[in-house]
């Protein structure tokens, strides 16, 4: 018969109080009970704990060293409790994310900042990649999040919100001052474009063939951070997503609605065979609620900048400004 944790906690309270009487009433057991309990206990180990004197039981050697082995694994276990309960109410763990960096350095990060300050004892390892979708299946990551589509069979994908892109231009340049700009506007400009494996340079690149535009097209950039970083120095045009420009990270880049609309599709990525932890269900709340706050307008939401939710029908885009 294999010992059992009510047997050790039995012979913890008998080395501890010194008789039976006082270790069953520390249990709420009979004396009966207690001596059923302390003598299995040698029988299952196979040891002589107890010398049996008088009635009386009288440790042995082998049962005082016995007792330090077992008040060290019982210290063990209470550790193993403490800390369940500390993951249970979120006061300790690890949160790890990757993210494209769009994302990480608006939404992710505004979200991450609540998350931090509501779980002051949870590590967090945050992480930019361009390869979001490929680097969850491969990397120990709980969520992924970018705007690049990525399928497999391995991945559970939510979409979080859906934007309308914008036309960014300098300051200074002739259409800032326009309402919302088509094709048509931007021929022979120098036009800053996507990766040409991306599928948003695939259909953007679509757009302008359709409408037969030609652009100078000289400059390619992975992300819409590099394309508002180089328009901000004043170099070319290009149609982005809009969440770096409206967190104003480049004061000299404006940025005008464009049609017709190209739609950019932010998601959550997890591995289909891990179960979400809980600190990863936590921030996700906590994501979600800045998204709302985003659609809404309690944070700000620039009048130029289309947000949609999953399951919002697109609103019809006004005519462009050709003026």
């Amino acid at each position: 018969m294999r010992i059992t944790h009510r047997q050790l906690e039995a012979f913890i309270q008998f080395m501890e109080s010194g008789t039976v009487t006082a270790a069953a009433d520390r249990m709420l057991v009979t004396q009966p009970a207690m001596s059923k309990m302390l003598a299995g206990l040698e029988i299952d180990l196979n040891l002589s704990l107890f010398l049996r004197e008088k009635r009386r039981l009288i440790p042995t050697d082998e049962a005082r060293l016995l007792y330090n082995e077992v008040r060290r694994l019982f210290a063990s276990l209470a550790d193993v409790e403490r800390f369940a309960e500390d993951l249970r109410t979120f006061r300790t763990g690890e949160l790890r994310i990757i993210t494209g960096s769009t994302l990480g350095l608006t939404l992710v990060a505004d979200a991450l900042a609540e998350f931090c300050k509501a779980n002051p004892e949870v590590d967090v390892l945050m992480d930019m990649s361009s390869n979001v979708g490929p680097d969850v299946l491969t990397a120990n990551v709980d969520i992924g999040f970018s705007v690049t589509q990525f399928q497999h069979p391995s991945l559970k994908i939510e979409p979080l919100f859906h934007v309308s892109s914008v036309c960014i231009v300098h300051k200074s340049h002739p259409l800032a001052s326009r309402k919302r700009l088509s094709p048509r506007d931007l021929q022979g400009e120098e036009f800053i474009s996507f990766s040409r494996d991306t599928r948003m340079r695939h259909i953007t690149d679509g757009v302008f063939e359709q409408h037969r535009i030609n652009r100078k097209m000289r400059i390619e950039v992975f992300a819409s951070a590099e394309a508002n970083a180089l328009v901000s120095r004043g170099v070319g045009v290009a149609i982005v997503e809009p969440l770096g420009v409206r967190q104003n990270f480049w004061p000299d880049v404006v940025a005008v609605p464009f049609d017709p609309p190209i739609e950019f599709t932010f998601s959550a990525f997890r591995p289909r065979d891990r179960i979400a932890s809980p600190l990863a269900n936590r921030y996700m709340e906590i994501l979600r609620r800045h998204i709302r706050m985003m659609r809404e307008g309690e944070s700000h939401l620039p009048e130029w900048m289309e947000v949609r939710l999953p399951g919002e029908t697109r609103a019809p885009s006004p005519i462009a400004d050709t003026s």
